[in-house]
């Protein structure tokens, strides 16, 4: 009798564990999920947009192909708009001698300005051109004008083209002039360098890497190669 109490309760004694070992287990499973679940709410949703990216000289009105302003523009195909203020834009371009060169152009990047028509004129390229809507792109960031066509503070919208336009503000975005050298006071020695180094690059057809980063979300919205037309 007394070996058959001991039998019973050697036998219930390793299922109660099993029982409590699954409980536990139910608790730190319901746990992680709210958590994971807390942390994917509270993570904002990466723009979906479509943007086409073309490189090449600059074509007037008239149909005259410039020699002396190269563009990089991104057009806004559609899907949502994008808020630069919340963007990176990282570029990396290939060298012709293999070698290269990582930017980033952020709302907090440094002024682009150059000596234009007797005055300084100031951007951070990439803008928009449309005066309608944004006015005329360029200001004097030195005196306190600064436009909401600028990267950081435009809204690409659908329609919307952000351009380079200029060949200094293209070298920039590219990293082949230095940021310092272009705020406030235009460096001419270290912007035409970097023209230069950007002319080579377009006679090899250079390729350019381009990633647009939603920082909040910390994902891609565009990651595309390019080739300097």
């Amino acid at each position: 009798m007394c070996s058959y109490e001991k039998s019973r309760d050697a036998g219930v004694s390793p299922v109660v564990g099993v029982m409590l070992m699954l409980v536990v287990t139910i608790i730190i499973a319901a746990v992680v999920s709210a958590f994971a679940g807390g942390l994917g709410g509270s993570q904002q949703k990466t723009p979906q947009a479509s943007l086409q990216i073309k490189t090449g000289w600059v074509v007037g009105d008239d149909g005259t192909i410039s020699t002396s302003n190269y563009d990089i523009s991104f057009e806004h195909m559609g899907g949502d708009a994008i808020m630069t203020k919340d963007t990176q834009l990282i570029t990396y371009l290939t060298l012709p001698n293999g070698t290269v060169v990582r930017h980033v152009q952020s709302p907090t990047s440094s002024y682009n300005c150059m000596n234009l028509y007797g005055s300084v004129s100031c951007t951070r390229a990439p803008h928009v051109y449309d005066n309608q809507k944004y006015g005329f792109p360029c200001g004097n960031a030195v005196t306190g004008f600064q436009s909401s066509a600028w990267f950081g503070n435009a809204t690409w919208m659908s329609g919307d083209i952000a351009r380079t336009y200029q060949m200094a503000y293209t070298a920039e975005l590219l990293g082949l002039v230095p940021d310092a050298s272009m705020y406030p006071t235009p460096d001419n020695i270290a912007i035409t360098a970097g023209i230069d180094v950007l002319k080579e690059c377009i006679s090899n057809h250079s390729q350019i890497e381009v990633k647009l980063l939603h920082v909040p979300s910390g994902k891609y919205i565009i990651d595309k190669k390019v080739n300097l037309q």
